[in-house]
């Protein structure tokens, strides 16, 4: 009786666990690579979803190069993302999923409107993922989309392995939402336009290739975009942060016989790493920020006639950089406090962190307010790990030169 009994419950919990009552097939589903949204009229949302077209008896496509032939980009307009999505899952004949999502890309006139219902919908929806970079982009997210790749399948793929490049402060969709509920810190985006890849001369034909350049960063205020940062500010924001990829400074060595004449040369430096210290200071109703940034990187290209194997020349060439690293980070943050009034670097955090009372008592609800007052003190270290190959300068003394 007991083996009987036993026998029937573990046939029974073998029917509950059975898996396949809810598989979906490969040729049953829509999958999306990428989204936009843009404003449309009459405050609408217009969602444009690149979806992979797979075929199960050929694959990706054949051709496998051109994203015309390997994506499809539709697009639709609702009274909200959700409506948007639901008329579009109308129209094809596959159930779209979102799991496979690389980017969530956003027009700036409807991130100037606020992106929380893009938020809402990518925080709520079960397939949507948290780890999905969120950009903006100066004129409809659509067109990016509609954008042929160079170098990946898809479109979505290609501006996702450049934001993984760290080339500047990037956010996911998840770092926004943090960033937005924190107080202390306001949220950034990275700014993605298709750009020229033969430089910028205007008179550029359109059978000129062109790519997607990662060319700043959006500020915003709250969930509302309110301006642009362009590249060089943008890397120095990654300075303050500690962090340092793929990126260079050049400084120019003034003639120390005539240094209001002419110039004797530039170095150029490849950085390698970045540590930031910052410590905030309270002073009576006086608040400031001690900002300490060691960077190490080796010397690439030198046109001046310093030798790098005196050690004097070495800290030329170091306080220099150094002196270039201060103006940088000085120049960038007072953008931020005069320009934009937008704590994108989190001092507010800091703050609070420092004096959870203070920061509590008087800064917590009024910290917009207070941030463009706050003093700000920078330090720069820099450290010369290697010189290259090569010690002396090319650009040899004439006289030195034996004929």
């Amino acid at each position: 009786m007991r083996k009987t009994l036993i026998l029937i419950l573990t046939l029974l919990i073998s029917i509950s666990l059975s898996g396949c009552w809810s598989r979906v097939e490969l040729n049953d589903v829509a999958i999306v690579t990428g989204t936009a949204i843009d404003l449309a009229e009459d405050d609408k949302l217009q969602l444009s979803l690149q979806i992979l077209k797979v075929k199960m008896t050929k694959g990706i496509s054949e051709k496998g190069g051109a994203s015309d032939s390997a994506t499809l980009v539709v697009s639709e307009t609702g009274e909200t993302i959700l409506d948007a999505y639901h008329l579009l899952q109308k129209k094809l004949s596959r159930v779209v999923i979102f799991s496979h999502n690389r980017v969530v890309i956003v027009g700036d006139k409807f991130a100037r409107s606020g992106i929380t219902p893009a938020l809402e919908f990518f925080s709520r929806h079960r397939e949507a993922r948290g780890s999905n970079f969120l950009l903006t982009t100066q004129g409809k997210a659509k067109d990016l989309l509609m954008t042929p790749p160079n170098f990946e399948i898809f479109t979505a793929e290609e501006i996702r392995e450049e934001e993984k490049a760290l080339l500047m402060e990037s956010a996911t969709v998840r770092d926004f939402i943090f960033r937005l509920l924190e107080q202390g810190i306001e949220p950034l985006s990275t700014q993605v336009q298709v750009v020229p890849l033969n430089g910028l001369d205007s008179s550029q034909s359109q059978n000129d290739p062109s790519g997607f350049g990662m060319v700043g960063v959006g500020i915003f205020n709250n969930d509302k975009l309110i301006g642009w940062m362009k590249r060089r500010d943008a890397e120095t924001l990654l300075w303050i942060k500690g962090k340092v990829k793929n990126t260079a400074i050049t400084v120019t060595m003034p003639d120390e016989k005539a240094p209001n004449e002419r110039i004797s040369g530039k170095i150029s430096a490849q950085l390698y790493k970045a540590k930031t210290n910052i410590k905030p200071k309270i002073q009576g109703d006086n608040i400031s920020f001690e900002i300490n940034v060691h960077i190490t990187g080796e010397i690439f290209e030198n046109s001046t006639k310093l030798n790098f194997t005196e050690v004097q020349s070495l800290n030329k060439v170091q306080h220099a950089l150094e002196q270039e690293i201060e103006k940088r980070v000085t120049s960038t943050v007072e953008k931020l406090k005069k320009q934009y009034k937008s704590d994108v670097i989190g001092l507010g955090i800091l703050l609070h962190r420092a004096n959870k009372k203070v920061w509590n008592e008087k800064y917590s609800k009024q910290w917009q307010e207070e941030f463009p007052k706050v003093e700000i003190q920078t330090k720069a270290h820099f450290k010369i790990v290697g010189t290259g190959r090569v010690n002396d300068s090319m650009f040899w003394d004439e006289k030195k030169l034996d004929k």
